[in-house]
């Protein structure tokens, strides 16, 4: 039997969330409490349960509670037909993380977290792992609000091909996302429906621990959002390179695209849709993007100050894909919109300045500074002031 308990606070401020003038500053403390139990009831079963308390303090838009603050985060069991050492079988409300997590992952950063219902299949063989599953996202009300109507299930297939005497990895994968919500569509006529979106694509990375490291990424989208029929896609290529010595310095390149949609009117949806990702760490600190109609550069770099001390420093420039699209955050919650286009594609510029002190295995800290230039866009659709966040983070695990 395994027990562990994780608890994690972090503080978190942003001025001028409303891009506008006068000056607002937001502050609040967040708390997550995580308990776990991994119970082996048999030389082929196991059997895990993790429950966790979240509570927000001071912050003005989510007062105190999730009105859910206590929630099953995860409760599942892991069987090996057999002992078999090819097949498993989980099955039960968990946590899935696939790749770099863009489209599919368990959103750590929230205060709340992700987690599904779930079934999920493996089966392995040598540098080959297969994974079939069946999900439904666990809905978590914030705030006091209502449950979302219509569920989102999502089916999948992914294929990873990762020797282990090779630092680099080949995965496959499809998605099929049925949201139960009705979804109106761009013409007026036609009546709500619910969304279906198949997702295919394939990723390659390498990554030694020094030298030259690479990543490529690309997706294909087609379906119905809705009534709307959908097609859609996204690339990402990334670059980077890495020293060894006590200071194990990094620099790096990355290149992000989406596709927007241009026509709002014409019954054809081509806003690629990010599904379920952990978005936090790709596409600024301050959580202003989505993988959504963008185009979106990146410059990193990296460096030991410390054996316990590392910084980043990322500056990222962020443009529309279609001048006449949304601007988006990850969750689908619309920040600007110029249906004219006449305010260009200039999202703006963002510099992000990271922290991370491991103090001891059980103990670390983490500490940022994000501020968010707003472009054209921004600034007309949203409003000119300088936009900044900031956040301290203590976690604690036993």
């Amino acid at each position: 039997m395994e027990a562990g308990i994780e608890l994690r606070w972090r503080n978190e401020f942003r001025e001028n969330g409303d891009f506008r003038s006068p000056e607002d500053f937001d502050h609040f403390l967040g708390q997550r409490l995580r308990i776990h139990l991994r119970v082996r009831a048999h030389a082929h079963l196991n059997f895990y349960v993790e429950g966790q308390d979240v509570w927000l303090f001071g912050a003005e838009r989510d007062k105190i509670i999730h009105n859910t603050a206590t929630n099953l985060h995860q409760a599942y069991l892991d069987w090996r037909p057999g002992g078999s050492d090819q097949w498993s079988f989980r099955a039960g409300r968990q946590e899935l993380s696939y790749g770099d997590e863009r489209l599919v992952g368990a959103f750590g950063w929230d205060n709340v977290g992700r987690s599904f219902d779930a079934a999920r299949l493996r089966y392995r063989t040598g540098a080959w792992v297969n994974d079939f599953f069946w999900s439904r996202l666990v809905d978590v009300p914030r705030g006091g609000a209502p449950h979302r109507p219509g569920n989102r299930d999502l089916y999948g297939n992914y294929l990873t091909w990762a020797p282990r005497e090779s630092p680099g990895r080949v995965e496959f994968y499809g998605f099929f996302l049925r949201d139960g919500l009705r979804t109106v569509g761009e013409r007026p006529l036609d009546a709500g429906q619910a969304t279906r979106i198949f997702t295919l694509g394939f990723r390659r990375s390498y990554e030694p621990s020094t030298d030259w490291r690479y990543g490529f990424e690309h997706t294909w989208q087609f379906g119905h959002r809705g009534p709307d029929r959908h097609r859609a896609a996204m690339l990402v290529a990334r670059g980077a390179y890495a020293w060894g010595g006590d200071y194990e310095p990094r620099v790096g390149l990355e290149y992000d695209f989406a596709t927007g949609d241009d026509n709002r009117a014409d019954g054809n949806s081509r806003e690629f849709n990010n599904l379920f990702p952990t978005n936090h760490k790709f596409y600024g600190y301050a959580d202003l993007l989505g993988l959504r109609n963008l185009h979106a550069l990146r410059l990193s770099a990296s460096v030991r100050l410390h054996p316990r001390l590392r910084v980043d420093a990322d500056y990222h420039r962020f443009l529309l894909v279609a001048r006449r699209g949304p601007w988006k955050n990850a969750g689908g919650r619309v920040l600007g919109l110029d249906p004219t286009g006449e305010a260009g594609r200039d999202l703006g510029q963002e510099v992000d300045l990271t922290f991370r002190v491991l103090l001891h295995s059980q103990l670390s800290f983490m500490a940022g500074y994000s501020v968010f230039l707003p472009g054209r866009f921004a600034a007309r659709t949203r409003g000119p002031e300088t936009h900044h966040f900031g956040y301290i983070q203590t976690m604690l695990r036993f």
